[in-house]
């Protein structure tokens, strides 16, 4: 990698942490460890302990043989810092999100480059307020810092087909 290469690398990575710092502060309700908006917390079906993201945006669990997800590129977030950037690639269309399950460490920054294949889509992450609509063939960028470890619930909430409730979740790893 040349030493162009990295200075572009490092200045987009203390971008996105800045405006992730922003975010953060900019008068969203924190929700579980600061991941997200309150009323977000989990939800238990009965009698089990077990929760469903089907109805709760967020849990603290993690499942026990969660892999990494490898990002489609990988840097250094910044200079010095042992967090890195990710940059994964995402289809959604009728047939859902692709891949529906991103898998990452606590602390990285995350990029998401989606795509909406066979329609006009939306993407919402309803613990963190981030929200992008893309339109058939069309490519939007989706970026966030990790701040706790947990399940997160992602989902298309407004521009779904036929109704359809298009979901997929996020992995933080501890």
């Amino acid at each position: 990698m040349t030493r162009k290469q990295l200075i572009i690398l490092a200045a987009l990575g203390g971008f996105i942490a800045l405006v992730a710092i922003i975010g953060a502060f900019s008068g969203r309700d924190a929700g579980p460890e600061g991941a997200g908006p309150a009323g977000s917390a989990e939800e238990e079906t009965e009698g089990s302990g077990a929760v469903s993201l089907e109805t709760s945006a967020y849990t603290s669990e993690v499942p026990e043989n969660a892999v990494e997800t490898p990002p489609a590129i990988e840097a250094p977030a910044a200079p010095g810092r042992e967090e890195t950037l990710g940059i994964f690639e995402m289809t959604v269309s009728r047939n859902g999100f692709a891949p529906s399950t991103l898998t990452v460490k606590l602390g990285n920054l995350v990029q998401i480059r989606l795509t909406a294949e066979d329609g006009d889509y939306d993407f919402s992450m309803p613990w963190s307020g981030l929200y992008q609509k893309v339109v058939k063939g069309e490519t939007k960028q989706v970026s966030f810092q990790t701040t706790a470890a947990g399940t997160y619930r992602f989902e298309c909430r407004d521009s779904c087909p036929a109704g359809a409730k298009i979901m997929g979740q996020l992995i933080v790893l501890p």
